[in-house]
């Protein structure tokens, strides 16, 4: 074989390994590049989730559904009928209860926060118990044999406890007269612990 022969057979095969680094290369960025991007993603959902979810209230500043933030306003109806905002009662001290009929702790803590609720209301204090997902017709026998003042709210859709991110019942946060939540609770509330929490709320 020539020298030429030999050499044009040399340039061909350093051609088809080049190529062949080439492809390997661009396989190489192109899997790096989903790599990073499925990373990327997965992070962003990460941090959708944990992060808290703010949005406006009637106070003007953000609300974030835990101890220390500030409320988020909302509209539902009621037991007797009409809507009730929690901006209604902004400059009240408010204990927000989020309940329903099927629940037993939410049933034993009730008659303790309608004794307390009748004790203080005066003094600026009021309950918002907010029934979940049930009907009307399910929670008025059941606030009317108890023969519970504090007015009754009916979260038919969730709406109210996803936006507080409330997922068990009860949940009760206490809320002072700038709308600023100072205590959340999941899990029954006693009259002594409202007490303690709720009274120097009050002064």
């Amino acid at each position: 074989m020539s020298n030429t022969h030999r050499s044009v057979g040399h340039n061909r095969r350093a051609a088809r390994h080049q190529k062949k680094v080439q492809q390997s290369n661009r396989l190489l960025i192109a899997a790096i590049i989903l790599i990073v991007g499925g990373l990327s993603a997965i992070f962003w959902m990460s941090s959708q989730t944990a992060a808290p979810r703010e949005t406006t209230n009637s106070y003007g500043a953000p609300a974030l559904a835990k101890q220390g933030g500030t409320v988020t306003d909302f509209t539902i109806g009621s037991l007797d009928g009409d809507p009730i905002a929690l901006a209604d009662y902004e400059g009240d001290v408010i204990i927000m209860n989020f309940w329903a009929t099927w629940c037993p702790p939410c049933r034993a803590e009730m008659p303790g926060i309608n004794r307390f609720y009748e004790a203080y209301k005066d003094d600026g204090l009021v309950v918002l118990a907010i029934n979940e997902e049930e009907s009307a017709e399910t929670v008025r026998p059941f606030i009317q044999s108890n023969e519970f003042s504090f007015p009754v709210l009916l979260d038919i859709e969730g709406r109210v406890a996803q936006q507080y991110s409330t997922r068990s019942f009860p949940t009760t946060f206490i809320i002072d007269r700038e709308g600023v939540i100072q205590h959340v609770q999941t899990g029954e509330i006693s009259e002594d612990e409202l007490a303690r929490i709720v009274l120097p709320l009050l002064n």
